[in-house]
């Protein structure tokens, strides 16, 4: 299954992910806590219209556990 995702993205997306939009480490942070606090409300198709980015963003940013050194 998660092969078969990933050939559909690479298709998808032939040169790479390079989102159109793209979120403030604080908008990323809001989004993780609005899926954190309730998950079946706040939904990946819910967020990226809420947000206004594509859903693959959204689970993208979901599923990213980075945080930016304290320099940064």
């Amino acid at each position: 299954q998660w092969a078969a995702h990933r050939t559909v993205l690479r298709e998808s997306f032939p040169e790479g992910w390079q989102p159109p939009r793209k979120l403030s480490r604080e908008a990323m942070d809001a989004l993780r806590q609005f899926h954190r606090i309730d998950p079946a409300t706040f939904t990946t198709p819910v967020l990226a219209e809420r947000f206004r980015i594509s859903p693959e963003a959204v689970r993208r940013i979901l599923r990213s556990k980075w945080e930016p050194s304290r320099e940064r």
